[in-house]
């Protein structure tokens, strides 16, 4: 007749909690929950010493441990006094027996008070202490009352209110949680510490009149003033493109995700293993992640800044990745997530400009060197500068064509015949590449499309000459990735994020145990002219342990003689970079690696691609300083490790490149960040 619950939900325990996605420090970047509640047990915590739990008993249910029964004959005698003498239900006298089978009735039920919901709860509470240790019912109540905030027990409340464990908390902070039970909306610390600290010396009150504290520890508290952070709720929002992006991973490789379901007017976590307390343990450094935020904010704000009213409501992202595991050290998604979700260090498929280039000659030195060319004279030999034009559209209207052809920044300082190689990366002169990269008559050497994807970059990369200078969209995921295999001796690493995923008590659903070698990166479609058929070409991943050194020494030169040499002047970690601004400066990028991580930096328009950030904002100028402060940071304190590839006498060979003198000489006292758009 009563319809009563049963106690399943109490014998198999498995509440909604708090997922937690971690750094590589064990530090929480990130927090997923519609019931915020982290689960304390009596195998782990000894909660009949616990401290908010003896203060809770002395302001709840003061006979807890000494009483054989789910009642408290005293306190229901003097509630039905009051009761009677009202007409209706006014005073509580429940135990914390009790209030814990509250939970077991319905939404509609628990909103009332009545004399029935009353007799289900006492009849409830009488099999839940025949059922249950005390202590398994105390751990059980810590876990489910409600403190306020979508906060459900102790652990939650005291991570939210005062950013540490609930074993951590001072007397203040234990009297504040055990007195806003009965009202945590109206007594939140957060949202109402006067009325807060009233119910914190009342509940102080009364676990001095219990024994729980000393009437010195009574003083001492009753003093304090009511103190509450920010901290967590700060820790869980530090990398939220990043989450978003794990998120996304966990759904479509471990088909963990955060699914809802409507319970009537409710919305409600639905069953999937993600929403009972997923611990995601990442590859994210928390303290690149840090400086990587930092460095986009920063960036940003300098770009505003110097360009006052015509700066656009430019966007930001920066990327990183451990160059010998393809560990994702840092995401950095974008300025701010709430204002825009779209992440765009992984999504965004923008031209790249000079930053291209490294793939343009990365394909002629392989080459090269497969053919049998010494590889220490590679970046020595001059490559043509000549003009050139290549028909670019057919007008039908007209019969006539229009043509393309590139220019280089400045045509009086480097309008010379020819450079060496070394020189024309490092100053990134335009024709340079072209010649580089072009076969025949205004072709693009298919040999450029294989090393993109030998360099494990995905996007399609359209197979005409300017796709040199990097008219193709590809995102900065693709491009720090590419750059890591030379410091990495040609080996691609795939990149991962995900290190360990567990729950709460321990049940393990993925481990990573090793670091993979990608060997295949696809195929491309070529057309056999001899045929004229189409043929797929399967290509293998990266390239030759060769080619890789050639690649660090011929960037190098960037950061020492060339366009980035203004950006990191005075950093002692050797470095090498490159720049990459496109046509009309619509994007900036900024692309460096050391012996230990490679990372990149892009800004740009996120609304409108067409809008330009401002007459020369280059790559090296604009995003130049978030990525000199991400390395400023991370390489703070530590002693400069020197790439494998470097010798004593090339080191003095850049301090004064003894082949560039004239060159040398022509750019005293010249922006030492200025590039040539695409």
């Amino acid at each position: 007749m009563l319809n009563l619950p049963d106690f399943g939900t109490f014998s198999e325990y498995r509440p909604y909690q708090t997922a937690y996605f971690l750094s590589r420090e064990g530090e929480i970047i990130g927090c997923v929950a519609e019931e915020w509640r982290d689960v304390i047990s009596p195998k782990n915590v000894d909660v009949r010493n616990l401290k908010v739990a003896r203060f809770i008993i002395a302001v709840e249910d003061r006979r807890f441990y000494e009483r054989d029964f789910a009642i408290d004959v005293r306190a229901i005698a003097r509630a039905i006094v009051e009761d009677i003498r009202e007409g209706k239900i006014v005073e509580g006298g429940s135990t914390i027996p009790q209030q814990l089978v509250k939970q077991l009735l319905s939404p509609d039920e628990r909103s009332k008070k009545s004399f029935l919901r009353k007799f289900k709860e006492l009849i409830l509470a009488s099999r839940l202490v025949g059922t249950f240790s005390k202590d398994v019912i105390l751990s059980l109540y810590l876990n489910e009352v409600y403190l306020g905030h979508k906060r459900y027990g102790v652990e939650a409340a005291s991570r939210f209110y005062f950013g540490k464990t609930s074993q951590e908390l001072s007397d203040s902070e234990a009297a504040i949680l055990s007195g806003i039970i009965k009202s945590p909306a109206i007594n939140s610390p957060k949202n109402h510490p006067e009325t807060a600290k009233v119910k914190r010396d009342d509940a102080l009150v009364k676990a001095y009149q219990e024994g729980v504290i000393s009437e010195q520890d009574y003083q001492k508290s009753v003093k304090e003033n009511i103190a509450v952070t920010d901290s967590f709720s700060k820790s869980c929002r530090q990398a939220e493109h990043t989450m978003d992006y794990i998120r996304g991973i966990l759904k479509k490789e471990q088909d963990l995700f955060f699914n809802t379901v409507s319970v009537g007017n409710e919305v409600r976590p639905g069953n999937n293993d993600a929403w009972f307390g997923l611990r995601v343990e990442t590859t994210i450094d928390a303290n690149l992640q840090r400086y990587g935020k930092e460095g986009v904010e920063s960036a940003l704000k300098t770009y505003k800044e110097k360009y006052g009213a015509e700066a656009i409501d430019a966007e930001g992202a920066f990327l990183a990745v451990e160059n010998g595991s393809g560990a994702i050290l840092a995401m950095i998604g974008g300025s701010d997530f709430q204002k825009r979700k779209f992440n765009h260090a992984v999504n965004a498929k923008r031209q790249t400009g000079s930053s291209f280039k490294p793939v343009v000659y990365a394909s002629k030195f392989e080459q090269e060197i497969s053919e049998g060319i010494s590889y220490s004279t590679l970046l020595d030999r001059n490559v043509a500068n000549a003009h050139l034009s290549c028909k670019d559209q057919f007008d039908p209207a007209t019969k006539t064509w229009t043509y393309w052809s590139p220019r280089n920044f400045d045509e009086k300082k480097f309008g010379g015949a020819s450079y060496t190689r070394r020189f024309a990366i490092a100053q990134s002169i335009n024709r340079p590449a072209v010649w580089t990269a072009q076969i025949g008559n205004c072709v693009l050497d298919p040999r450029v499309l294989v090393m993109a994807k030998k360099l494990g970059i995905e996007s399609a990369i359209d197979p005409h000459l300017p796709s040199a200078l990097g008219a193709s969209g590809v995102s900065l995921m693709e491009m720090v990735r590419a750059y890591s295999v030379f410091p990495n001796k040609g080996v691609l690493r795939p990149t991962y994020i995900i290190s360990k995923i567990t729950n709460s008590s321990g049940v393990k659903y993925f481990e990573k145990t090793s670091w993979d070698t990608q060997k295949e990166c696809g195929s491309l479609i070529f057309r056999n002219r001899q045929t004229k058929k189409n043929e797929t070409v399967t290509i293998s991943c990266g390239m030759s342990e060769v080619t890789a050194g050639v690649m660090v020494e011929a960037l190098r030169g960037v950061v020492k003689f060339g366009t980035a040499r203004g950006t990191l002047a005075g950093f002692a970690q050797p470095t090498a970079c490159k720049t990459g601004t496109t046509e009309r400066y619509i994007d900036a990028w900024l692309i460096c690696f050391t012996p230990h991580i490679t990372l990149g930096g892009w800004i740009g328009g996120p609304e409108d691609y067409s809008k330009t950030l401002g007459d020369r904002a280059t790559g090296a100028g604009t995003v130049g300083p978030m990525i000199r402060y991400g390395l400023d940071n991370w390489y703070q304190n530590t002693e400069p490790v020197p790439f494998l590839e470097e010798s004593e006498e090339y080191m003095k060979s850049l301090v004064n490149p003894p082949d560039f003198g004239k060159e040398m000489e022509s750019m005293e006292n010249t922006d030492p960040d200025v590039e040539a758009p695409q």
